[in-house]
């Protein structure tokens, strides 16, 4: 089969590799597509995020959906041919954290695409059974490959909780900002503002929900919510983004008494903060670690129409072509949000 190996940072190759076999209590799944994540993007330019470190080739890629193409010994409540979104964590079931409800703060766990384990961007792999997440008929494969980002959103929202008649601010209007976003509007948010620095996106965050937005390059995202506050601040923010200057935003827009969610993965390993206002606000600073029991909550919200996560893909890419996918994600060109591999 062949699949899309990274080897260092910018070396990525379509390498031919063995088609796998499932053992026990594992499926086959055929991959049908595949979202670009910018955790990948991180790997492909840096080579590492923190102390995750490329030290091998890796097969890339864990936002992820195909069909079952095979069963291995005592698997039930799964066919040939079912429709599956893939969960990309497999924690160790044993832990305190796991044994009390928290699996993705599993010490031990191990997740697809982060070194040394394996993606999912190639033409078939083996998961658990109980990664395999069966999905709506009526569900595409790449709504379904945008289930795993989603559910990012949902676990910060479960997290952070909106509250009906909350002004809330997002920074950053990538996939993960948009649908916190979308779930802040479903929770009954009064008012939603959306800071990027890409218009484009901003133009989808008001399609989608957002009251206002701001082009941090064109205005001050401080003053610009301050004067759409009444001087107040933003009750919630959810940090989006994927660089140290977002953390620093979302402390400023909040009010006093705020919360705010970081959601983001910044590239820098160190983040610097104005501590003194963040203290005299009393700010409730929430850190978020992927997402724990969410993948029903996100099927149910994208099947019942209540999210969009469609209008996230812009691009296509088949396997052959997908090193071109990662210079354009990490260019920020051709207004790309989300790049989607079809193996």
């Amino acid at each position: 089969m062949k699949a899309l190996v990274l080897h260092g940072i910018h070396d990525l190759r379509v390498e031919e590799r063995p088609k796998p076999e499932p053992g026990p209590g594992e499926a086959l799944v055929r991959i049908r597509a595949v979202g670009l994540c910018g955790s990948d993007v991180h790997y492909y330019t840096h080579g590492r995020i923190g102390d995750q470190v490329l030290q091998a080739p890796m097969i890339v890629g864990h936002e992820g959906a195909g069909e079952v193409a095979g069963l291995g010994e005592g698997v039930t409540r799964l066919e040939i041919r079912r429709r599956v979104m893939l969960e990309p964590a497999r924690s160790c079931g044993e832990c305190e954290f796991c044994t009390t409800g928290r699996p993705n703060i599993c010490p031990h766990v191990r997740f697809s695409s982060v070194p040394p384990h394996d993606g999912i961007m190639c033409e078939y792999a083996v998961l658990e059974k109980e990664r395999c997440i069966p999905i709506p008929d009526e569900m595409s494969f790449e709504e379904a490959a945008m289930l795993e980002p989603l559910q990012v959103s949902v676990h910060a929202a479960n997290l952070i909780r909106v509250a009906p008649g909350e002004t809330v601010a997002v920074v950053g209007a990538g996939c993960i900002g948009l649908g916190c976003m979308e779930l802040a509007r479903v929770g009954g948010a009064a008012r939603i503002i959306v800071t990027d620095k890409l218009d484009y996106r901003l133009d989808l965050a008001r399609r989608l929900g957002a009251d206002e937005t701001v082009n941090v390059d064109g205005e001050d995202p401080v003053e610009a919510v301050s004067r759409l506050t009444g001087g107040r601040g933003a009750d919630l923010v959810f940090e989006c983004t994927n660089r140290a200057a977002g953390q620093t935003q979302a402390y400023e827009l909040a009010a006093i008494g705020g919360r705010v969610a970081l959601v983001g993965i910044p590239a820098e390993d160190e983040v610097r903060i104005e501590p003194h206002r963040a203290r005299r606000k009393e700010l409730r600073v929430q850190y978020v670690r992927r997402s724990r029991f969410a993948e029903r909550q996100a099927i149910r919200l994208v099947a019942s129409g209540m999210l969009d996560v469609a209008s996230w893909v812009t691009h296509r890419f088949r396997l052959e072509d997908a090193a071109g996918a990662f210079d354009l994600v990490e260019r920020y060109a051709d207004g790309v949000l989300k790049a989607v591999i079809n193996p």
